[in-house]
């Protein structure tokens, strides 16, 4: 498949303090907490607020600065850090207004380094076009002992994704380019694809019956019928605010995932910020009602995607939310 909240002050106002589960969401417990997250409400000298999370064993987990204090809607900027439970680093990626900018680096376990991409800026017309590749080039890549495959942008990659599937074919410039081959949803499926310059021009899907799926784009993401902005729409004119939340005055964001499967069906709802009185619940009621999804679709297989739909409550005025995916 391609958030509960819990926020708290403390060392005299210093920080926030959140407790993070393992689903992304929030929780009150520490002690059930996949890790903790800490955010300094000090700013330093460019206005940035220091993000540190920690392992239930105090180890670090992610180091970075953001420019808000919003324990929600993080957004990075410069240089954030994460590493692994063993300590050794995982990635170091640098942000500008929470994009990708420069180079970002990847690590195997071992400390060995796996892979190099390089970001370029975009053209101004370009930044709503929905390829998210546009800008980003392989620049190295390596096996978890060194053998590099990649190097500066040109070579032949063997790429290991959840220790079983593999995909393999040619970098040229940063950009795959020619057949490529591979196996996917854990080997289940296997594929042939070819590529102009980054860009899938067909591909080939065969499954475990050797029936064969034609495709010419690699991922399609679930449609809501006139866009998610619609969806927003209708979820704000369908909401009724429980009586009892009326009365609490209640206010904030609710954060609701669900899954949109393969019939482009909504399932699998999950409350990752809650506001009580009955309020996720009311949210939950109205996405089910609204209409079906065009399902989304991997390498012309269709496929599970989850979505999470902030709302936004106010009682002196509708809910406002923008869904998206994670």
């Amino acid at each position: 498949m391609l958030f509960l909240f819990f926020g708290s002050l403390s060392k005299a106002q210093e920080t926030i303090v959140t407790y993070v589960a393992k689903n992304g969401g929030r929780t009150a417990h520490k002690d059930s907490a996949a890790y903790t997250s800490i955010l300094r409400i000090v700013p330093n000298e460019e206005g940035l607020y220091e993000l540190n999370d920690y392992y239930p064993n105090g180890d670090l987990k992610r180091h970075g600065w953001v420019k808000t204090l919003d324990p929600l809607r993080l957004r990075f900027e410069g240089l954030v850090e994460t590493y692994y439970d063993n300590g050794s680093l995982e990635t170091s990626v640098r942000y500008a207004e929470n994009q990708r900018v420069d180079t970002a680096e990847k690590y195997y376990r071992n400390g060995v380094l796996k892979e190099r991409e390089a970001y370029l800026k975009r053209p101004q017309e370009q930044l709503n076009i929905p390829r998210p590749d546009a800008s980003k080039r392989l620049v190295y890549y390596a096996d978890s002992i060194g053998n590099v495959q990649v190097q500066d942008g040109n070579g032949e990659a063997e790429i290991v994704y959840n220790k079983i599937d593999i995909e393999r074919g040619h970098y040229v410039d940063g950009l795959r380019q020619g057949r490529w081959e591979g196996t996917f949803r854990k080997a289940k499926y296997r594929f042939e694809e070819w590529y102009e310059s980054g860009l899938v021009t067909k591909g080939i899907t065969t499954d475990s019956l050797e029936k064969q799926y034609a495709y010419e784009q690699r991922d399609i993401k679930p449609e809501y019928p006139g866009g998610t902005r619609n969806l927003a729409h209708f979820v704000a004119q369908n909401y009724r605010y429980p009586k009892e939340a009326v009365q609490a005055k209640v206010s904030g964001q609710l954060l609701i995932t669900f899954v949109v499967d393969t019939t482009g069906i909504p399932t699998e709802f999950e409350i990752l910020n809650d506001l009580g009185y009955g309020t996720a619940a009311v949210g939950i009621d109205a996405i089910k009602k609204a209409e079906r999804w065009s399902p989304g679709y991997q390498r012309g297989i269709p496929a599970r995607v989850k979505y999470t739909l902030p709302i936004r409550l106010n009682i002196s005025s509708r809910p406002r939310q923008e869904p998206s995916s994670p």
